[in-house]
């Protein structure tokens, strides 16, 4: 029977039975990221019409190498305001906490991706893109703390992939949509239609989202338990934030002063050129290699990017799963190595069929590349959450996810160069050296010594903070 809670008089579960509060969390975190991809995806798709629209492109045949320069730089300078704003981001999240700081940030993208509409030349995009980049810096590091704050020590990889599947279901929402409304009422109404979108779901955010379990009324006493158990002061749900300089002090050392926390970095850095690849430019070779419209190209994009959604479901059970049955960091090496492997094969024999001009072949050995890529994200991501001690979460997060960013920002201009100067597949292709550097991370740097290294360390700099505060 249900039981009428005190405070609010709402019903929730009797005290034996999990209440679902922090899934519900969870699957609003997975729509804003959905949101947060969509509105990166729908700018991607629409390049060959703004192009022609700012007199960058005459319409017909590939995009010329002006219109490639152009989308490049405007590329590089969201991407690199992105980036930049993860590192203060994540800091911001601490100390705002999950509520207040995602609601805001997404009602700025949101806005800025409406405005994206009223742009009229490369200096009007570059600005619109640039704040609206700044905007999304922080959604990384707010998921790192929902899974701090809101999953279980059994559910951690789970968590984080659920939510963070919105990675791989925005792009295919967005482009297969986006082409529809570009079809039938030109580019600036996509934007409009998305960031509106994306501001009504802020407000939601805003008005159901509680910073941690003991903050939410509609979590039951079975639901706080199963959250908390086993979990120490370390991994403690951060309620209390704290202080600045605490706060970098533990979050810098963490990483930059062990291997394990270095080897993460490298991990994120390359991820950052492979995703980029796959989000920036598939429509692009899709659109320049095989079809040259944007709603073919859009569909085909998709159609490969539904491969990146079963790869992110597929991961955080994957993960968590052997973690079950091997040493966590022998799991989690197990879970990013062996598929990273498989999809150097993949990308690698996606060459050969891409210069024959084989659009199905190398449609497959993409969609494979891209659903490989996504498994190893409940392996390398859920590092990041585990390395930092309690109160730095989203700190450490940004810092990292900073990182993996400024990468994507500098492959907007590696693969702009490599797409004018050589061909659309080579460009593409050049993702395998960021691969093997992705290997090199969990091969030579992320161990089972140097791992419990970093985490006595963090978990002494947190223990002394703690002591000094009581």
């Amino acid at each position: 029977m249900a039981i009428k809670t005190a405070k609010t008089g709402d019903s929730v579960p009797p005290r034996g039975i999990k209440s679902k509060i922090r899934w519900f969390v969870v699957s609003l975190m997975f729509v804003a990221i959905l949101l947060n991809y969509a509105d990166r995806e729908i700018w991607i798709l629409a390049e060959p019409a703004f192009a022609k629209s700012f007199g960058w492109y005459s319409g017909t045949g590939p995009l010329p190498g002006t219109a490639i320069g152009n989308i490049a730089l405007i590329l590089f300078i969201w991407s690199l305001a992105y980036a930049i704003f993860n590192f203060p981001g994540g800091w911001i999240v601490d100390k705002l906490g999950l509520r207040k700081s995602m609601a805001t940030m997404f009602a700025i993208w949101s806005i800025f991706t409406a405005l994206t509409a009223a742009t009229f030349n490369f200096i009007s995009m570059a600005i619109v893109r640039a704040i609206m980049g700044a905007g999304e810096g922080p959604v990384w590091p707010i998921n790192s703390k929902i899974t701090k704050n809101w999953s279980s020590l059994l559910d951690e990889s789970k968590a984080f992939t659920f939510a963070g599947t919105g990675q791989a279901v925005g792009p295919v929402i967005g482009l297969s949509i986006g082409a529809l409304i570009i079809d039938a009422y030109g580019w600036p109404a996509v934007f409009i239609i998305f960031g509106v979108i994306g501001i009504i779901v802020a407000a939601i955010w805003y008005v159901f989202i509680r910073d941690t379990p003991d903050k939410d009324s509609r979590v039951n006493q079975a639901e706080r338990q199963y959250i908390e158990e086993g979990k120490g002061v370390r991994d403690a749900p951060e309620n209390k934030p704290l202080s600045t300089k605490d706060n970098w002090a533990i979050s810098l050392k963490v990483i930059f002063g062990t291997q394990a926390g270095l080897g993460t970095l490298l991990v994120f850095i390359s991820f950052g050129y492979i995703l980029f690849t796959f989000l920036y430019w598939l429509p692009p070779l899709m659109f320049s290699t095989f079809a040259h419209s944007v709603s073919k190209s859009g569909f085909y994009s998709a159609a490969i990017d539904l491969a990146l959604i079963v790869g992110y479901i597929a991961s955080g059970p994957f993960n968590d799963g052997l973690s079950r049955h091997f040493e966590k960091v022998t799991a989690r090496r197990m879970g990013a190595i062996v598929p990273m492997v498989l999809m150097i094969v993949a990308v690698g024999l996606s060459y050969f069929t891409g210069t024959a001009h084989q659009l199905l072949p190398t449609a497959i050995l993409l969609a494979i590349g891209a659903g490989l890529m996504n498994v190893t994200v409940g392996s390398w991501a859920v590092n990041a959450v585990d390395l930092a001690p309690s109160g730095t979460s989203a700190t450490v997060y940004g810092v990292y996810n900073g990182a993996l960013n400024l990468m994507g920002a500098f492959n907007a201009i590696i693969l702009g160069y490599l797409f004018i100067h050589t061909t659309p597949v080579v460009g593409f292709v050049s993702s395998i050296f960021f691969m093997a550097l992705f290997l090199g991370g969990y091969l030579f740097l992320i161990r089972k010594k140097t791992w419990d290294h970093a985490i006595k360390v963090g978990q002494e700099l947190r223990e002394r903070v703690a002591a000094h505060e009581n």
